[in-house]
């Protein structure tokens, strides 16, 4: 049997401060890609979601965003292969060049998205509200293992689709009026292409990236942003290896980040 609280002299119940129940406070959830994947405004917070579920569905979405990249490629003449060292030119070297750029460039994202969630702002707070969703409670407590796979799934899926076919695509359009025949080896649609036209590429499969991602306006943005950066990536390095490893790397520490601060507060009674 429940007890009636005494009511203070503004009809508000009241209870003495020793017993008083600490309110959690609002979960630490940055933005990270792989939770655009099932998450959004309309989300059922009712529904069960067994880990095990969310982690095949997570890493089968990505993949198949990816697998849909290859496709389009083929069918449109782009290869996001082109974009990767070929097998004559793998080398320890090379390789471990890619992935320090990589993760180095995960880096700054990190760093950015650090502060803008210490903005306090009511588009933040639905970002982080996130974090109360049965789907990010099975999400965070998955393993570390596992996390990391989700991560690079992402990393490879979306960057396939996105920074492997729709860029490239989306520059070659100039082609028509430059007269140039791009082979589609590394840099050519890049270097080939007008500013305008290489511009107006970079922002629309960013927007489209970013659309992906449809948890919440500010999400979405962020997200877009976030397509930008893997563009210049692309761009600058000619590697799509480079934009895959900073993805991941970044999906990777928001996940392990979140997770631990899931796993201290359920230690703590929050």
């Amino acid at each position: 049997m429940s007890r009636i609280l005494p009511e203070s002299a503004d009809g508000s119940n009241w209870m003495p401060r020793g017993l008083r129940k600490r309110q959690p406070p609002l979960r630490r959830l940055p933005p990270c890609q792989s939770r655009g994947l099932f998450l959004n405004d309309e989300f059922d917070t009712t529904e069960e979601h067994p880990p095990d579920l969310v982690f095949l569905w997570a890493c089968g979405f990505s993949l198949a965003v990816g697998l849909v990249g290859l496709v389009l490629g083929w069918l449109t003449g782009i290869d996001a292969r082109a974009y990767l060292l070929r097998v004559q030119q793998v080398t320890a070297g090379a390789v471990l060049r890619d992935l320090g750029l990589g993760v180095a460039a995960a880096v700054p994202m990190t760093i950015a998205v650090w502060l803008l969630m210490k903005v306090p702002h009511e588009a933040i707070d639905a970002i982080k509200r996130l974090g109360d969703q049965p789907m990010m409670h099975a999400l965070l407590s998955l393993r570390r293992p596992e996390l990391l796979t989700i991560s690079l799934c992402a990393g490879v899926g979306e960057e396939l689709a996105f920074r492997g076919w729709m860029l490239p695509m989306l520059a070659s359009l100039g082609e028509t009026a430059t007269g140039v025949v791009n082979t589609y080896s590394v840099g050519d649609p890049f270097t080939q292409a007008p500013p305008v036209v290489l511009a107006a590429a970079v922002f629309i499969s960013s927007v489209a990236f970013g659309a992906l991602h449809p948890i919440t306006k500010l999400y979405v943005v962020v997200a877009s942003l976030m397509g930008v950066y893997f563009a210049v990536l692309l761009i600058t390095t000619n590697s799509l290896l480079v934009p895959i490893i900073a993805h991941a790397s970044y999906d990777a520490a928001q996940f392990l980040i979140a997770s631990a601060e899931e796993r201290r507060q359920s230690e703590s009674g929050a």
